[in-house]
């Protein structure tokens, strides 16, 4: 295309004061393969500078609304809706899916049939949550990470081109990291096979046990502390967290800013993992001090999460455990290893449970390990 084609379309002002840039922006997107329509489509909603990226982002053009969906899908608007309301984005009254995401939907039809409306609805709900949760987290990263830093944004950078350049070189990492999430996916899938086969089932929930684990001070701390170094402690606690619940022989439920929920397929082996959180020498070494609670007893496990009492407990322990303490419900105790031994505290009313708690801090025994 040349200039005055650009110029016809209302792309570009030789007049405009950042015309030079303009002129830079519009060869640059044109080299990458972008046509007219496509410009004239991005500058109407603002998004010119994006462009090149976009296209890496959403290589299928958006020409489908929830009727047209429906239509190539063989089944009904409303049902359209609904699937993709579940994924946590807005109903599709405009022409906005593509053929990737008619695949998407069709795939979301399949597991309606073979699974149930519900179960379809509620699954695709927990994906569209972790994916939100992931997108910020990427598009945060590729911000602030390597060398793009205030390239990303226009009004940091100062020029549409370079902005244009640097969003279209971080996005072109995004099919790569779809290749992650499909292979980390199946790995995760196996271990979660592995962990349910290993709790104790009931006839409407599973039988384990469940800790929280937490540093103490935390609130105090943030107010005192620059945010890049609460980022960078957070981001620490995380790692050490998760690092120490897998190799023990859990899983991470959630982090929940400053406390982490895991869950075990035994007594013992929760017990373990929160003396291990506790007593962990990267939190010593940084003069963190963690606490814990934990609990053993039936639960709902749905949609990636655990409810029941056992985790009503093991929250409302954590919240009165000193720092450096793990306090354990009773049904824990009998269960536990030799590694370990049990001081009942006095009773305790514990905020939503009726009856009082006796509550048991879990130490080490003589000449043993924390394991």
């Amino acid at each position: 295309m040349d200039v005055g084609t650009w110029q016809d379309a209302g792309l570009y002002d030789p007049e405009s004061p950042n015309a030079a840039d303009r002129l830079a922006l519009l060869r640059y997107l044109d080299a990458q393969g972008c046509d007219l329509e496509e410009m004239v489509d991005a500058e109407a909603r603002d998004r010119l500078f994006a462009l090149a990226g976009d296209r890496i982002l959403r290589p299928s053009r958006p020409r489908y609304d929830c009727e047209q969906a429906a239509s190539q899908l063989g089944t009904e608007p409303a049902l359209v809706s609904r699937a993709w309301r579940s994924f946590g984005l807005p109903a599709p009254v405009e022409p906005v899916l593509g053929e990737q995401d008619l695949e998407a939907l069709r795939t979301w039809l399949l597991v309606k049939d073979l699974l149930g409306p519900d179960a379809a609805t509620a699954l695709a709900r927990v994906l569209g949550s972790g994916m939100a949760r992931l997108a910020e987290a990427t598009s945060a990263t590729m911000r602030t990470g390597g060398g793009l830093g205030d390239n990303m944004d226009r009004a940091r950078s100062g020029s549409e081109a370079v902005t244009a350049r640097a969003y279209a070189e971080a996005t072109s990492l995004v099919p790569q990291i779809g290749n992650v999430l499909d292979a980390v996916h199946r790995h995760h899938l196996e271990a979660a096979r592995r962990h349910f086969e290993l709790v104790a089932p009931t006839p409407d929930s599973v039988r384990c046990g469940v800790g929280f684990a937490d540093l103490t001070g935390f609130t105090s701390m943030s107010q005192a502390m620059p945010m890049r170094d609460l980022s960078l402690l957070l981001t620490a606690f995380e790692e050490a967290s998760s690092d120490t619940v897998q190799d023990t022989g859990g899983r991470v439920v959630k982090f929940l800013g400053d406390a982490v929920m895991f869950i075990a397929p035994t007594a013992a082996a929760t017990a373990e993992i929160a003396c291990a959180l506790v007593n962990h020498p990267k939190a010593a070494h940084a003069g963190l001090e963690v606490r814990a609670g934990i609990a053993y007893g039936d639960v709902l496990a749905q949609d990636g999460d655990y409810f029941g009492p056992p985790v009503n407990l093991a929250s409302r322990l954590v919240a009165v455990a000193a720092p450096g303490e793990v306090l354990a419900g009773p049904s824990v105790v009998p269960l536990l290893s030799a590694s370990l031994t049990a001081t009942a505290r006095e009773p305790q009313q514990l905020r939503g449970i009726a009856e009082p708690v006796t509550p048991y801090a879990l130490v080490s025994a003589p000449g043993r390990s924390d394991g």
